[in-house]
């Protein structure tokens, strides 16, 4: 238990120190916590003061609800929350004018509401059927003008929200993708830099991960910044600011591909190294001028991919891949020259054989 508070307080001050920082994701929820209450204050100054209706406590709330990440999904949560809402005032005045009494009537539009609010159109606001038809049954408000103010509210209520949401810094979260996928192509460079220090034997074993745990990890990494990239794409649909970062999300979604590409080959690379470890290369060694090779190679690979993040981020201005054919079809020849150098061993030259394969398959995804 109070290994968990600890960890509670330190995702507080992570999250702390993340609001100083512009584009990062504490940044934006900072932002649109603020934006939140400015739309639930405008909702209830225009519903209260100016057009002076009765108890208008669902346009704050409406309005609260509609400030999402992004504006694209700020429009569809105005949109099914003034859907769910019209339902429920629906089954709540059917229920009224079929049944004799509130318990009746109660008994009848609960069941009913909660089953028209499981429609996959409403997604997360499907909630607010139910509520709805429960509320206005339970306190005798299902008559001509309360209906209507209550749709009036709710209307009110989603203009404002996605109004402020559109207007007033629309939410983008493209400077933490750029982050993101910075990180996981540095962290995959890395792990080839590490992979040729093992080869070299300046990397103790002793205790730690396999290759394969790390390239594991890098998978885990690319599958979060997946879905990072999709809300950054949908945070630019209906966005005011999407002119200006569109080519941002472009060059990051190539860079993505990249990142994805190079860490299924490392992964093969990392099973390669591991297999070998483990089995045919039990109780040997490779051949040190082929593990001088492999390890020269690797480097080659780490170097000319951070030059290709340099070349595709906004902020890069690298030399990209430029003779890179030309260097890694060099270094396999030098590779392949020490493999054949393996003598009669059967078992060495079978995991030489696979370990050329896959760094074959690395610069081949770097030179694509």
């Amino acid at each position: 238990m109070l290994k968990g508070a600890g960890d509670d307080l330190r995702r507080v001050r992570r999250f702390v120190r993340g609001v100083s920082d512009p584009g990062s994701w504490a940044r934006e929820t900072a932002v649109q916590a603020l934006k939140a209450g400015l739309a639930a204050v405008l909702a209830w100054i225009v519903a209260a003061d100016l057009l002076s209706l009765p108890q208008p406590y669902l346009a704050p709330w409406v309005a609260f609800a509609v400030v999402r990440p992004t504006v694209y999904w700020s429009v569809l949560t105005g949109m099914r929350q003034v859907g769910a809402v019209v339902l429920g005032v629906a089954a709540a005045s059917l229920a009224v004018w079929l049944m004799p009494g509130k318990e009746l009537a109660l008994a009848v539009c609960v069941p009913v509401a909660f089953l028209v609010s499981q429609w996959h159109r409403l997604d997360d606001q499907g909630l607010y059927v139910p509520f709805t038809a429960l509320f206005l049954v339970a306190v005798d408000s299902v008559n001509g003008p309360s209906v209507l103010f209550r749709l009036l509210e709710t209307g009110l209520g989603a203009a404002i929200g996605m109004g402020v949401n559109l207007l007033v810094a629309p939410p983008l979260r493209v400077r933490a993708v750029g982050a993101r996928v910075r990180r996981d192509g540095g962290a995959t460079a890395q792990l080839l830099r590490d992979m040729a220090s093992g080869l070299r034997g300046e990397r103790d074993g002793s205790g730690a991960d396999s290759w394969s745990a790390h390239a594991l990890r890098l998978d885990g990494r690319s599958v979060e910044t997946r879905s990072a990239m999709r809300r950054a794409r949908d945070g630019l649909r209906l966005n005011l600011r999407r002119p200006a970062y569109r080519d941002a999300v472009d060059r990051f979604a190539a860079v993505f591909d990249l990142n994805w590409r190079l860490a299924q080959a490392v992964r093969t690379l990392a099973d390669v190294l591991d297999d070998g470890d483990r089995d045919a290369m039990s109780d040997r060694s490779f051949d040190p001028d082929f593990n001088e090779e492999c390890a020269a190679a690797l480097d080659a690979a780490a170097d000319a991919y951070e030059r290709r993040l340099d070349e595709l981020l906004p902020d890069g201005g690298g030399d990209g891949a430029d003779g890179l054919d030309r260097d890694w079809s060099e270094r396999l020849d030098a590779l392949e020259h020490r493999a054949d150098r393996a003598g009669a061993d059967r078992a060495v030259a079978e995991a030489q054989a696979a370990l050329m394969v896959a760094v074959r398959r690395l610069f081949q995804e770097l030179s694509r």
